[in-house]
């Protein structure tokens, strides 16, 4: 098979297609003709070697979706030609973590798609069916690689973790991306006020387009004081740190008291300077959020079926392009998702 391989951390160069053997399924396995695959940020991270579990060689790539072409031994509930998108990472489901709820926790299984487990820059990859969640029949491929984590990572993050109400103002970082075009969409959907802070002029209309009622342009990320002008001085009750330690000391300048900062992504690796005295007096929440659950997936599918949320996939690209994408992902030449498309096997 055809498959983008990683064999040293560094450059968007060192993605080079290759030719590989098939995988072979193993107990509670299914191998899976990919479709598409999503190119996320987190893949750009993984390729410069900053994500300790990952080892070379290496086919990155946690946002696949694609049929079922053979099952292993022992599996249950898949068959041949079922459609199915992966999670971002595996969860066991028997341990105290997942029996409450909290999957994305999970320490007996917490493989990743794309580090300890393949990923889907390829045209074949095993999966195993606890990673995986069932796409419908009349999605398409490109749209389902990307669900997972793009809407399933905002509904992890504004209903799971955040609790957004109706009525609440929400501030989202680097929102002219796939999570963060999500993110303003389900925000929306949710009742909420959206404020969208976006690092260029080019990506202002798509953010217009999926429902920001402000998008404040700041190349210097300083958009705090921005942000509480636009609330007449009250500040945010939510924000969605997607960027990361980049932005992290506006969106504090930019919240209310008592407000709640979800931090979901962190671009750079970076560390920040943490002012304990601004979240006392507010009487800031910092959360975290991780990854998608299965059942955050499926209400993630059937959100994107019925249409309640646009998926915002800029472009599919050949599979053989994957060191392109990533260099105009690292460049900020991309608003939505790229997703990658393998040739047909």
């Amino acid at each position: 098979m055809e498959a983008v391989v990683l064999r040293q951390f560094g450059s968007a160069e060192n993605l080079r297609l290759e030719t590989v053997p098939v995988p072979r399924p193993g107990k509670g396995e299914v191998l899976l003709k990919v479709h598409a695959c999503g190119v996320c940020y987190h893949d750009v991270i993984n390729r410069r070697g900053n994500l300790p579990r990952t080892h070379v060689p290496a086919i990155l790539g946690h946002e696949a979706a694609g049929e079922v072409v053979e099952v292993g031994p022992d599996t249950v509930g898949w068959k041949v030609g079922d459609r199915a998108a992966t999670l971002q990472r595996m969860s066991c489901g028997e341990c105290a973590l997942c029996l409450s709820g909290r999957n994305s926790l999970c320490k007996t299984d917490n493989r990743f798609f794309g580090e300890e487990l393949q990923g889907g820059y390829a045209q074949f990859m095993v999966a195993p069916v606890r990673g995986l969640g069932r796409v419908p029949s009349d999605l398409p491929w490109a749209v389902a690689a990307t669900v997972c984590c793009t809407l399933g990572t905002a509904v992890h993050t504004l209903r799971t973790r955040a609790k957004v109400k109706a009525g609440e103002t929400v501030l989202i970082t680097g929102a002219s991306g796939g999570v963060g075009l999500a993110a303003v969409q389900l925000a929306k959907v949710d009742g909420a006020r959206v404020i969208a802070i976006t690092s260029g002029e080019a990506k202002v209309a798509a953010l217009k387009e999926a429902g920001a009622d402000e998008v404040i342009v700041s190349r210097g990320l300083d958009f705090g004081s921005e942000a509480r002008k636009r609330t007449q001085g009250q500040g945010v009750d939510v924000a969605v740190e997607i960027v990361g330690s980049a932005t992290f000391d506006q969106t504090l300048k930019a919240m209310a008291p008592g407000g709640r900062v979800v931090v979901v992504g962190n671009l750079e690796s970076g560390v920040v300077n943490l002012n304990p005295g601004l979240v006392i007096v507010k009487e800031l929440e910092i959360l975290g959020a991780y990854a998608t659950t299965r059942e955050e997936l499926d209400e993630s599918l059937r959100l994107t079926a019925k249409g309640l949320i646009r998926p915002f996939v800029s472009e599919e690209v050949a599979l053989a392009d994957a060191g392109r994408a990533h260099f105009r992902l690292e460049n900020r030449e991309v608003a939505g998702r790229l997703v990658l498309v393998p040739p047909a096997a």
